[in-house]
């Protein structure tokens, strides 16, 4: 089984949401203006990185290049968050931070940048014939009937790996219109960035001591607001928690598809605004809500390879 943080948190606040997202494959015709913004930047600043080795001016224009080049033309046009504000904030950006105190990990022959990754993670779904824990989540083998069970993987992309002082981070790019007193808070705990952590240190090989979140607030009228915030993680608490929700997690998503059955969580419904299928959720009948999933939503399969619905957290 492979999982990922989109589908890892999805499910953990709404198998509902899951089901209609993951399983059968809806999303929304358009992709939303924040998200479309944010995919776009994190190519833009993908380019600024892999390039430290040249100069600013060269290096500016070959990520504003990106930015033009992959902007997505399905994001409402109403919007503020134009290609042309993205590529103000990108030249702002390179403005900020001309210089950085930080190396990028492998630069400049081979710099660790936006690194897509799929790892196994030593754990092992329950048996499948017994339908229980036998022997253990690192088990690859039942210890009541030897059967081999199904491994679990994790994937996705993280944005960089820096080196900064002695210590090597993780460098996660967010663009937020949320960039306040309270903003980082969410960051630990965080599936998305624990799970980097650890990736991280697999890859390389090193001791990745952390995460850098490299926040950027970007608004209508107000000047774009750049912040950055170390969150740490406790290999010997930390990442064995997370490896563990991670299972548990992986553990409920078989149970669902085996019965069919996808519960909601109705505390997610209204979080941070309506979820993308309230509308279907809150029909009167079975056909009704299929048949509203199926004028206004398109099928598209999630692939944590790409960067999607993910780009902008």
């Amino acid at each position: 089984m492979k999982i990922d943080n989109f589908a890892l948190t999805m499910h953990q606040a709404c198998p509902r949401r899951y089901q209609h997202r993951m399983i059968e494959g809806h999303t929304l015709r358009r992709r939303s203006a924040a998200l479309g913004f944010g995919g776009t930047l994190h190519n833009g600043l993908a380019v600024w990185y892999r390039n430290t080795h040249l100069p600013n001016g060269e290096r500016l224009d070959l990520a504003v290049a990106e930015i033009e080049k992959t902007w997505d033309n399905s994001v409402p046009v109403e919007d503020y968050r134009t290609m042309g504000k993205c590529v103000d904030v990108m030249q702002e950006y390179a403005r900020e931070y001309p210089e950085e105190s930080f190396k990028v990990v492998g630069a400049p022959e081979r710099p660790i940048v936006e690194v897509t990754f799929t790892l196994p993670t030593g754990m092992y779904l329950p048996c499948t014939q017994c339908d229980r824990d036998s022997g253990g989540p690192w088990a690859s083998q039942c210890s009541s009937c030897s059967v081999e069970k199904e491994p679990i993987q994790y994937g996705g992309i993280f944005d960089g790996l820096i080196e900064f002082g002695p210590k090597v981070y993780v460098f996660e790019h967010k663009s937020t219109s949320q960039l306040g007193t309270y903003y980082f808070n969410q960051f630990k705990p965080n599936n998305q960035v624990t799970g980097y952590i650890w990736a991280a240190t697999q890859l390389s090989g090193l001791d990745v001591a952390g995460a850098i979140v490299n926040a950027i607030g970007v608004y209508k009228s107000s000047k774009t607001k750049f912040e950055r915030q170390v969150t740490t993680r406790n290999k010997e608490l930390d990442i064995p928690e997370w490896l563990m929700n991670v299972y548990d997690t992986c553990v409920e998503i078989k149970h669902h598809e085996r019965t069919g059955r996808y519960p909601q969580r109705t505390p997610s419904c209204t979080q941070y605004g309506l979820c993308e299928f309230h509308q279907v959720c809150t029909l009167p009948n079975p056909e009704h809500r299929a048949k509203r999933l199926e004028q206004d939503y398109i099928k598209s399969n999630w692939d944590y390879t790409k960067r999607d619905e993910n780009a902008n957290g």
